[in-house]
């Protein structure tokens, strides 16, 4: 009972943290923002958002090491507190470099969400509840994140508030997590620096003495309390660890297969969702609109019905793995369809529709992978294997964006970066369903 209550607590000290966390109107309008801030799209999609990619590329990987080291809460305050300077920076009339400075600082902001879910796992130390823990934790994180567009919707639909007063709530939130973050539990343990080995000081002749002996009665008071030595691991140990975590999961070719998608997908999904709304500035400037846009409103929908989707598909009992490539060769080529449309429409209300049935196409296809991998990998290894593939993935990204963003081949626009994604999950789901023919005749010729 104590171990349940313990996760339980633990669960509503990091959830809180969580939805609290996501509470930042600012970011559905953050395009708006810079625009009416003196910036051009141009500016804020060759110039600005780069930076933000190449920020969180640098930082994806050294920070899931630097959690590790300093066993986690650290590492969570240190993220309340980029995300204070994030908004502040934008105080005023920012110029270009201190929105540039900004974007490292989001950088830093986004790498490190991977901190307070994987505290929540070392602080509990009980795999029994990791399932509930994930989904407590990512059901508050999109919770949060739905009530934030709300609130930026209705602020701006209602011009209760300007965009400066957006940035002013945000500010707000980020202060009360990194205090919230002060209070929370820290942890004595970690996965690869600072392991616990537990040792049984009982000599072995002796735990065979008979039950009745004053001598068995000593040694069973030792067995059940073992001592336990913390060790800080060398970083040739912790090279070695991760090599064989690294190796022992991808070895595993449905795992490989698995994470191929995730990664390729991952990326598309994130470019899409970073200049969304500079096509949606876009598209109301061909049309004249006079009308204020539905970001917070869309992002609150499209989150809502990703979690949903993602809930759902959650409890569903079936065997993935049986029809895997078609499964993935079906979602990708939905995805593409849906970003073909997005590409071609030049109506706002379509492009919100669209984007919603994207983002809920993506997640549900996520949840189904991530569990998936989750079954196939040892436990401590959670981390360091989504870790890899965000930066796999943002590595994709920083070469999209230094290509074709800032142009070093050449710049495409806006929509052609939606139209680049729709070929990448063209290209994804034609593989997938290769592979499933191939597996298809394989099984007929058996």
């Amino acid at each position: 009972m104590e171990t349940q209550n313990n996760w339980k607590y633990m669960a509503f000290l990091v959830c809180v943290f969580a939805v609290i966390r996501e509470i930042r109107p600012i970011e559905p309008f953050f395009t708006s923002f810079l625009v009416n801030s003196g910036f051009t799209l141009e500016q804020v999609n060759e110039k600005i958002y780069a930076v933000g990619t190449y920020s969180c590329l640098a930082l994806a990987l050294v920070i899931l090491l630097v959690t590790d080291y300093f066993r986690y809460k650290p590492l969570i305050v240190a993220d309340g507190i980029a995300g204070v300077f994030t908004y502040a920076l934008l105080l005023g009339s920012p110029s270009i470099e201190r929105v540039r400075v900004e974007q490292i600082f989001f950088g830093f902001f986004y790498s490190s969400e991977v901190a307070f879910a994987t505290y929540l796992y070392a602080k509990v130390n009980d795999k029994q509840y990791y399932q509930k823990i994930t989904s407590l934790v990512k059901a508050s994180t999109l919770f949060g994140r739905s009530l934030s567009g709300l609130i930026a919707q209705i602020i701006v639909s209602m011009h209760i508030l300007s965009y400066h007063h957006l940035l002013y709530i945000s500010i707000f939130c980020t202060s009360f997590v990194t205090i919230w973050a002060l209070f929370l539990p820290r942890v004595t343990t970690s996965v690869y620096f600072h392991r616990n080995n537990t040792v049984d000081n009982a000599p072995k002749d002796l735990r065979i003495a008979n039950d009745k002996t004053p001598i068995k009665i000593f040694i069973a008071s030792i067995q059940n309390d073992e001592k336990k030595i913390k060790k800080t691991a060398t970083l040739n140990e912790v090279r070695i660890m991760l090599f064989n975590d690294f190796k022992s999961a991808f070895k595993n070719n449905y795992v490989a297969k698995l994470c191929f998608w995730w990664i390729l997908s991952l990326s598309g999904y994130l470019i899409v969702a970073t200049y969304m709304q500079v096509l949606w500035e876009d598209v109301a400037k061909e049309n004249n609109s006079t009308q204020d846009l539905m970001n917070g409103a869309v992002e609150s929908v499209h989150t809502l019905c990703g979690a949903a989707g993602a809930y759902a598909v959650g409890h569903v009992q079936y065997e993935w793995k049986k029809r895997d490539n078609i499964l993935f060769a079906i979602g990708s080529s939905i995805m593409a369809l849906l970003l073909y449309t997005l590409y071609y429409s030049h109506k706002l209300l379509i492009l919100y529709v669209f984007y919603v049935l994207y983002g809920v196409s993506y997640q549900i296809i996520l949840t189904v992978t991530t569990a998936e991998v989750a079954k196939c990998i040892k436990p401590d290894s959670y981390g360091l294997i989504f870790g890899f593939n965000l930066f796999m993935s943002l590595l994709i990204i920083s070469i999209f964006t230094l290509i074709f963003i800032q142009g070093v081949i050449f710049v495409v626009g806006t929509r052609n970066q939606i139209l680049t994604i729709a070929s990448l999950h063209t290209i994804i789901g034609v593989l997938f369903f290769i592979m499933a023919v191939k597996k298809l005749f394989k099984k007929t010729e058996s």
